[in-house]
């Protein structure tokens, strides 16, 4: 029997569909540990999230379930503004919308939540057929990948975007990546082989990302708390700028990497020590830092490291922070912060 050679355009068209195949697998295998949450105060819906799960307990049958603190969010403040005053109500009613013919409905049970990471931690009694997925910390700007959620009707919602950075002078809070798609909040955002690389948030097309996750999911076991310290500014990474403006900040300043001030808080330890916009942060203790997740990770990470040492909630500790100042004339500038731990 003869054979038929392929074409270019043939050989094409096969290799999409065997990566539509692989990808339907893995986002089906997915959907199995996906949920849809509402929340109701005084018999009124307030809000709904999609959740997905990160552990299961065979003895009690208990799911862990991560979602968003928007979950339990009364009111939403506006993106702009410096210091979050959204409210939230803890003691809601949750209710997990199950994947059963039935659709069942069970009580979950706030565990834990966060209101600057925007995280929640729920607990609900469930049958599992699935396999528990697993994050992976790497970032890989321009990746590919995956947003999955349900709607309100249980259907799953499927977004394709890439990984990117926008600026926290928009969206308030450095620990955020984002996606380019819409995404289900509370949903889980995976790569092509099915590794959660972070959960869907509010607002828009932001996501926080694994190592953030992983981060506060350890402080919790180990302190019941995610301490953090305040810096009292607003940050943007320069190799997020375009190639024209890295140019003429490496040309004026000889530096093509750190974050750029844009914004002091008034009455903050910054401001006390004469950090300004336009200024730009190199070091965080020694350590560089050219992405605002990167700042996130290790301020987290000094915290932890307080805590372990002895340090007490609330107590004082010394940071070196290496700045740029008035970056147009590139004088070099050290500055030793002393920070409060607060509860965000």
């Amino acid at each position: 029997m003869p054979l038929k050679l392929m074409t270019s355009s043939n050989a094409s068209t096969v290799q999409k569909e065997s990566v539509r195949e692989s990808t339907t697998k893995t986002i089906l295998q997915a959907a199995k540990v996906i949920f849809s949450f509402s929340s109701y105060v005084d018999g009124k819906l307030m809000a709904r999230s999609s959740g997905f799960l990160i552990d299961w307990d065979e003895g009690s049958k208990e799911g862990t379930v991560l979602t968003s603190a928007r979950i339990i969010c009364s009111k939403y403040t506006a993106l702009t503004q410096w210091s979050g005053t959204d409210e939230y109500v803890p003691d809601a009613e949750i209710i997990a919308h199950l994947l059963d013919e039935d659709e069942t409905t069970v009580p979950a049970i706030l565990f834990r939540y966060d209101k600057h990471i925007n995280i929640a931690v729920l607990k609900v009694n469930l049958d599992l057929c699935a396999k528990i997925p697993r994050f992976s910390s790497d970032i890989n700007y321009g990746q590919e990948i995956l947003v999955l959620g349900r709607d309100e009707r249980l259907n799953m919602t499927i977004a394709h975007g890439c990984v990117n950075f926008m600026g926290p002078t928009t969206y308030e809070r450095h620990h955020y990546l984002f996606t380019g798609c819409e995404p289900s909040i509370g949903g889980m955002v995976i790569d092509f082989d099915g590794h959660v690389l972070g959960m869907a948030n509010f607002p828009g097309t932001a996501y926080i990302p694994s190592s953030i996750v992983l981060k506060c999911l350890d402080m919790w076991k180990k302190f019941q708390c995610i301490p953090r310290l305040h810096i009292g500014m607003k940050l943007s990474p320069i190799k997020f700028l375009d190639p024209i403006h890295v140019e003429r900040i490496f040309r004026k300043c000889n530096i093509d990497s750190g974050l750029i001030v844009k914004e002091v808080s008034h009455g903050s330890i910054a401001e006390e020590l004469g950090v300004r916009p336009g200024d730009v942060v190199d070091s965080v203790n020694g350590e560089c830092v050219a992405t605002t997740v990167e700042l996130e990770n290790l301020i987290m990470r000094i915290c932890e490291n307080h805590l372990d040492q002895g340090g007490a909630i609330g107590s004082c500790m010394d940071i070196l922070v290496c700045f740029f100042m008035r970056c147009l004339t590139a004088i070099y500038f050290y500055i030793f912060y002393q920070s409060p731990y607060v509860y965000t």
